[in-house]
C-alpha cells in the first residue's frame, strides 16, 4: 500500500506523461504558435545567419520575443543533427515542445509542492488528479505560445506566495513575466500586490522595487535581444500593448461578451473541477489569498473586447488547487454519513466525466493540424515515386507552394528536407505561375495543369452528446501532370 507521498510522486509522473503523451498524438502547430516554433527551429538552423530566418519574410502582425525560443534551441543543440526518414528535422520539433512541456509541468509540480506543504498531502493529490482530468492545461503545455512560457513563470510566482508568503521575489517573477513575454500579466502584478499589501502592509515597498527591478531588468533583456533578432530597435510586449490596447486592433479577430471568460471560457477549461473549485474556495480561506488576485485579473481583462482561453492561463492552476481542497474535504469526510459519501462520489463523477470530455477532445484536436500531415505525406509519397528519378537529385526541380491554408495549420519549418525540396509559402499570386510549381499543397481541391495524389482530412465538427467527430477534406496535395 503506497503512502501519500508515494501517490503524489505517481501523479506528479502521470502530468509529467500525459504532456508528452499530447506531444506524440498531436505534433504539429498551429498559427498562434508559428512564431515561437520558427524561431526556435531558426535558431537551431541558421544560429546567428539572422539573414535566413523566417519572421523577416514573414513578421507577423506584432513582434514577439525570441527568449523562448533561445532557451528551447539551446537544449536541444546536442541533438540538433537528428532528422526523420523524410529528411526533416521533425524529431526536433518533438524533443523542443517536450522540453517546453517539461518546464511547465515542472512549474506545475512546484506548485503542488508548496500546495502540499502549506495545506496536505491530501489536498495535493487531489489537486493532481483534477489537473490530469482537464484537457486544455496539459495540452497547452507543450504548445510554444509566449502564454505558455509566461505560464512557467507565474506558476513559480504562484508557489512562491503558497510557500513563503511575506517573500518578495514572486513579486520580480511577475514582473519579469510581464516585461518579457505577456505585458497583460502586469494586471496580474497589480491585483497581486494590493491583495498582498492588505495581508503584509510592511513588505510593500519591498515588493514595489522588487517589481520595478524584474520589470526594467526584462524589459532590458527583451530590448537587448530582440532588437537584434529583428534588426531594428524592437521592444516586442510594447509593441503589443500599443496594437492591443491603445489601437484595440485586436478587435479584428472577433469580439466576445465581458462575461465570456467567467461563463465560457473557465467552464470548459476546468469542467467537472469547477464546482470543486468553487466549493473549495468557500471551504478554506487560506486560498483566498491566492485565488482572489487571479480572479480579479481576469476580471479586469475581461475589458478587452477580443478574448481567447490561453490568456487567462495564468489563473487555471490555482482554481485546480481549490478544487483538489474541495474535493479532499469530500473524501475525508465521506465516513460522516451516507449524504457526504454519496457527495464524494459524485465529485468523483465530475472527474470521471472530465476524463471523458478530455479523451473527447484530445481526439478531435488531433485533428486540427491538415496542412503538417498533408506536406509529410508529400514527402512520403513522393520518396516512394517513380517521378523521383524524372525529379533527379536537383532540389530546384522538387518546388513545392504551401498556401495559407496549410501553412495555418501544422506546416513548419521544422517539416522541410531542405536539402532536396524548396519551399514557398508566397501570399500574391500575381508574382508567379503555378506551373513553376512541381507539387502543391493547398486548400484548392482542382488546379489546372495539376492532379491529385493526396486528401487530407481534419476537423469539420464534433457531437459531444453523440461522441462523434465529423471530419471533411482539408488540404491537398497535387503534382504537375508533366512529372506524372
Amino acid at each position: 500500500m503506497m503512502n501519500e507521498m508515494q501517490v503524489f510522486n505517481v501523479l506528479v509522473g502521470l502530468l509529467f506523461a500525459v504532456s508528452i503523451l499530447y506531444v506524440v498524438i498531436a505534433p504539429f502547430t498551429k498559427v498562434e504558435e508559428s512564431f515561437n516554433v520558427q524561431a526556435t527551429h531558426d535558431i537551431l538552423a541558421f544560429g546567428l545567419d539572422i539573414g535566413k530566418y523566417d519572421h523577416l519574410q514573414f513578421p507577423g502582425v506584432v513582434p514577439r520575443t525570441f527568449i523562448g525560443p533561445i532557451v528551447l534551441a539551446l537544449f536541444a543543440v546536442p541533438l540538433q543533427f537528428l532528422r526523420a526518414a523524410d529528411g526533416s528535422r521533425f524529431p526536433l520539433l518533438l524533443i523542443t515542445r517536450s522540453e517546453l512541456a517539461f518546464l511547465t509541468v515542472t512549474s506545475i509540480t512546484k506548485l503542488l509542492s508548496s500546495f502540499r506543504s502549506v495545506f496536505s498531502s491530501t489536498d495535493a493529490c487531489f489537486a493532481a488528479l483534477c489537473f490530469l482530468s482537464q484537457f486544455h492545461l496539459l495540452f497547452y503545455s507543450s504548445r510554444p505560445l509566449p502564454n505558455v512560457f509566461a505560464l512557467v513563470l507565474t506558476n513559480v510566482a504562484n508557489a512562491l506566495r503558497i510557500n513563503s508568503p511575506e517573500s518578495s521575489v514572486s513579486m520580480f517573477i511577475l514582473c519579469v513575466a510581464a516585461a518579457i513575454f505577456r505585458c497583460e500579466i502586469g494586471i496580474l502584478v497589480l491585483t497581486t500586490l494590493v491583495a498582498d499589501s492588505f495581508v503584509f502592509p510592511k513588505t510593500l515597498p519591498k515588493r514595489i522595487l522588487l517589481g520595478f527591478l524584474g520589470g526594467v531588468l526584462g524589459a532590458l533583456a527583451s530590448f537587448q535581444t530582440d532588437s537584434a533578432f529583428w534588426t531594428r530597435p524592437c521592444y516586442p510586449e510594447l509593441e503589443v500593448f500599443h496594437f492591443n490596447v491603445i489601437l484595440n486592433k485586436s478587435t479584428e479577430w472577433g469580439v466576445s461578451p465581458a462575461h465570456w471568460y467567467f461563463t465560457s471560457a473557465i467552464p470548459r477549461a476546468l469542467l467537472g473541477s469547477l464546482p470543486l473549485a468553487v466549493y473549495g474556495l468557500a471551504l478554506d480561506r487560506r486560498l483566498a489569498r491566492i485565488v482572489y488576485p487571479n480572479l480579479a485579473f481576469v476580471l479586469i481583462y475581461s475589458y478587452l473586447p477580443h478574448k481567447e482561453l490561453r490568456f487567462i492561463f495564468y489563473a487555471l492552476p490555482v482554481l485546480s488547487l481549490c478544487a483538489g481542497v474541495g474535493l479532499s474535504s469530500l473524501f475525508k469526510n465521506r465516513s460522516k454519513s451516507k449524504l457526504r459519501y454519496l457527495a464524494f462520489l459524485c465529485g468523483c463523477g465530475f472527474l470521471l466525466a472530465s476524463l471523458l470530455v478530455t479523451t473527447f477532445a484530445l481526439h478531435a484536436s488531433r485533428l486540427n493540424y491538415p496542412g503538417g500531415h498533408a506536406l509529410r505525406t508529400m514527402h512520403e509519397l513522393e520518396a516512394r515515386a517513380e517521378r523521383v528519378n524524372v525529379l533527379g537529385s536537383d532540389k530546384a526541380h522538387r518546388f513545392v507552394h504551401i498556401d495559407v491554408n496549410a501553412a495555418m495549420t501544422g506546416v513548419s519549418r521544422f517539416l522541410e528536407d531542405p536539402a532536396a525540396w524548396t519551399y514557398s509559402k508566397e501570399e500574391d499570386h500575381t508574382t508567379f505561375n503555378w506551373t513553376d510549381f512541381s507539387h502543391l499543397v493547398t486548400a484548392r481541391p482542382y488546379v489546372e495543369g495539376f492532379n491529385r495524389i493526396h486528401v487530407e482530412y481534419g476537423f469539420s465538427k464534433s457531437s459531444l452528446r453523440a461522441l462523434s467527430v465529423k471530419t471533411e477534406p482539408k488540404v491537398f496535395v497535387h503534382v504537375r501532370e508533366d512529372l506524372l
